[in-house]
Protein backbone atom coordinates (compact mmCIF):
# COMPACT_ATOMS: atom_id res chain seq x y z
CA UNK A 1 0.00 0.00 0.00
CA UNK A 2 2.86 2.37 0.83
CA UNK A 3 4.42 1.82 -2.63
CA UNK A 4 1.12 2.65 -4.30
CA UNK A 5 0.80 5.84 -2.21
CA UNK A 6 4.31 6.90 -3.23
CA UNK A 7 3.55 6.16 -6.86
CA UNK A 8 0.38 8.30 -6.71
CA UNK A 9 2.31 11.14 -5.06
CA UNK A 10 5.07 10.85 -7.66
CA UNK A 11 2.54 10.93 -10.51
CA UNK A 12 0.84 13.99 -8.97
CA UNK A 13 4.22 15.73 -8.71
CA UNK A 14 5.08 14.97 -12.32
CA UNK A 15 1.64 16.16 -13.46
CA UNK A 16 2.00 19.40 -11.44
CA UNK A 17 5.44 20.07 -12.92
CA UNK A 18 4.13 19.42 -16.43
CA UNK A 19 1.27 21.89 -15.88
CA UNK A 20 3.70 24.47 -14.51
CA UNK A 21 6.06 24.20 -17.48
CA UNK A 22 3.18 24.25 -19.96
CA UNK A 23 1.98 27.52 -18.43
CA UNK A 24 5.47 29.02 -18.92
CA UNK A 25 5.62 28.60 -22.68
CA UNK A 26 6.83 31.24 -25.11
CA UNK A 27 3.29 32.25 -26.08
CA UNK A 28 3.24 34.57 -23.05
CA UNK A 29 6.36 36.51 -24.07
CA UNK A 30 6.32 39.54 -26.32
CA UNK A 31 7.94 39.50 -29.74
CA UNK A 32 10.75 41.97 -30.51
CA UNK A 33 8.30 44.11 -32.49
CA UNK A 34 5.86 44.15 -29.58
CA UNK A 35 8.64 45.11 -27.12
CA UNK A 36 9.78 47.91 -29.44
CA UNK A 37 6.21 49.17 -29.86
CA UNK A 38 5.68 49.12 -26.08
CA UNK A 39 8.91 51.03 -25.42
CA UNK A 40 8.19 53.57 -28.17
CA UNK A 41 4.78 54.21 -26.61
CA UNK A 42 6.51 54.84 -23.28
CA UNK A 43 8.81 57.38 -24.95
CA UNK A 44 5.82 59.07 -26.60
CA UNK A 45 4.04 59.23 -23.23
CA UNK A 46 7.10 60.88 -21.65
CA UNK A 47 7.31 63.49 -24.42
CA UNK A 48 3.56 63.90 -24.98
CA UNK A 49 3.39 67.33 -23.36
CA UNK A 50 6.63 68.57 -24.97
CA UNK A 51 5.55 70.14 -28.25
CA UNK A 52 7.73 73.26 -28.24
CA UNK A 53 11.33 74.08 -27.45
CA UNK A 54 10.07 76.27 -24.59
CA UNK A 55 8.27 73.32 -23.00
CA UNK A 56 11.36 71.16 -23.60
CA UNK A 57 13.46 73.70 -21.69
CA UNK A 58 10.99 73.62 -18.79
CA UNK A 59 11.42 69.83 -18.67
CA UNK A 60 15.25 69.95 -18.72
CA UNK A 61 16.09 69.75 -22.44
CA UNK A 62 17.60 73.23 -22.60
CA UNK A 63 20.94 72.96 -24.41
CA UNK A 64 20.88 73.65 -28.15
CA UNK A 65 23.50 71.33 -29.66
CA UNK A 66 23.00 72.41 -33.25
CA UNK A 67 21.21 74.52 -35.73
CA UNK A 68 19.02 72.52 -38.08
CA UNK A 69 21.07 69.59 -39.41
CA UNK A 70 20.37 68.70 -43.03
CA UNK A 71 21.89 66.34 -45.59
CA UNK A 72 22.02 67.40 -49.27
CA UNK A 73 20.18 64.28 -50.48
CA UNK A 74 18.92 62.29 -47.47
CA UNK A 75 16.69 64.84 -45.72
CA UNK A 76 17.28 66.30 -42.27
CA UNK A 77 17.51 65.55 -38.57
CA UNK A 78 16.34 68.96 -37.40
CA UNK A 79 17.42 70.93 -34.34
CA UNK A 80 19.05 68.98 -31.50
CA UNK A 81 18.06 70.09 -27.98
CA UNK A 82 19.89 68.21 -25.21
CA UNK A 83 19.38 67.37 -21.58
CA UNK A 84 23.00 67.44 -20.47
CA UNK A 85 22.48 65.56 -17.20
CA UNK A 86 21.55 62.54 -19.35
CA UNK A 87 24.90 62.67 -21.22
CA UNK A 88 26.46 60.34 -18.67
CA UNK A 89 26.47 57.09 -20.61
CA UNK A 90 22.98 55.94 -19.65
CA UNK A 91 21.07 53.87 -22.19
CA UNK A 92 17.46 54.06 -21.08
CA UNK A 93 14.60 54.46 -23.53
CA UNK A 94 12.76 56.65 -20.99
CA UNK A 95 15.67 59.13 -20.84
CA UNK A 96 16.57 60.36 -24.33
CA UNK A 97 19.56 62.67 -24.29
CA UNK A 98 18.27 64.78 -27.19
CA UNK A 99 14.90 65.93 -28.49
CA UNK A 100 14.68 66.58 -32.23
CA UNK A 101 12.67 69.55 -33.45
CA UNK A 102 11.85 70.59 -37.01
CA UNK A 103 9.70 73.16 -38.72
CA UNK A 104 6.04 72.30 -38.98
CA UNK A 105 4.88 71.83 -42.53
CA UNK A 106 3.97 75.23 -44.04
CA UNK A 107 5.12 77.08 -40.92
CA UNK A 108 8.18 78.55 -39.25
CA UNK A 109 7.14 77.09 -35.86
CA UNK A 110 9.11 74.13 -34.54
CA UNK A 111 7.59 70.87 -33.37
CA UNK A 112 8.94 67.72 -31.77
CA UNK A 113 9.67 65.08 -34.41
CA UNK A 114 11.80 62.52 -32.58
CA UNK A 115 14.49 61.75 -30.04
CA UNK A 116 18.14 60.79 -30.11
CA UNK A 117 20.10 58.66 -27.69
CA UNK A 118 23.76 59.58 -27.29
CA UNK A 119 26.67 57.95 -25.47
CA UNK A 120 29.97 59.89 -25.63
CA UNK A 121 33.11 57.97 -26.60
CA UNK A 122 34.72 59.38 -23.45
CA UNK A 123 32.34 57.17 -21.46
CA UNK A 124 31.94 54.24 -23.86
CA UNK A 125 34.96 54.17 -26.21
CA UNK A 126 34.51 53.69 -29.93
CA UNK A 127 36.66 50.54 -29.70
CA UNK A 128 33.99 48.80 -27.62
CA UNK A 129 30.84 47.02 -28.73
CA UNK A 130 28.08 49.46 -29.73
CA UNK A 131 25.42 50.23 -27.14
CA UNK A 132 22.00 48.85 -28.02
CA UNK A 133 18.43 50.03 -27.49
CA UNK A 134 15.17 48.88 -29.12
CA UNK A 135 17.20 45.91 -30.44
CA UNK A 136 19.15 48.46 -32.53
CA UNK A 137 22.86 49.05 -32.28
CA UNK A 138 23.97 52.66 -31.93
CA UNK A 139 26.26 53.85 -34.72
CA UNK A 140 29.53 55.70 -34.40
CA UNK A 141 29.68 59.39 -35.17
CA UNK A 142 33.42 59.92 -35.37
CA UNK A 143 33.11 63.70 -35.96
CA UNK A 144 31.10 64.22 -32.77
CA UNK A 145 32.88 61.41 -30.88
CA UNK A 146 29.60 59.80 -29.85
CA UNK A 147 27.49 56.72 -30.29
CA UNK A 148 24.07 57.76 -31.61
CA UNK A 149 20.62 56.32 -32.24
CA UNK A 150 17.85 58.43 -33.80
CA UNK A 151 14.22 57.47 -33.21
CA UNK A 152 11.47 59.19 -35.19
CA UNK A 153 8.70 59.02 -32.59
CA UNK A 154 6.54 61.89 -33.83
CA UNK A 155 7.14 62.28 -37.55
CA UNK A 156 7.09 59.18 -39.68
CA UNK A 157 10.29 58.41 -41.54
CA UNK A 158 9.77 56.55 -44.84
CA UNK A 159 13.32 55.16 -44.48
CA UNK A 160 12.55 53.63 -41.10
CA UNK A 161 11.97 54.74 -37.54
CA UNK A 162 15.68 54.31 -36.63
CA UNK A 163 17.23 55.79 -39.79
CA UNK A 164 19.36 58.90 -39.10
CA UNK A 165 18.02 61.15 -41.83
CA UNK A 166 14.33 61.79 -42.46
CA UNK A 167 13.39 62.86 -46.01
CA UNK A 168 10.16 64.33 -44.58
CA UNK A 169 12.16 66.77 -42.40
CA UNK A 170 13.66 69.90 -43.91
CA UNK A 171 15.61 72.91 -42.71
CA UNK A 172 14.18 75.12 -45.48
Amino acid sequence: MLKRKHLVLLMCGIYSCALFFMSCNDDDTLSKDEVIKEKLNEVRNITSDIRTTEKAAEKGWDEALSECVEHPTEGAMGYHIARMEYMDGRVNHKEPQVLLFAKKKNSEDLELVGVEYIVPFGIHPSSKEAPELFFQKFHKNMDQEIWALHVWTERENPKGIFYDWNPDVSCQ
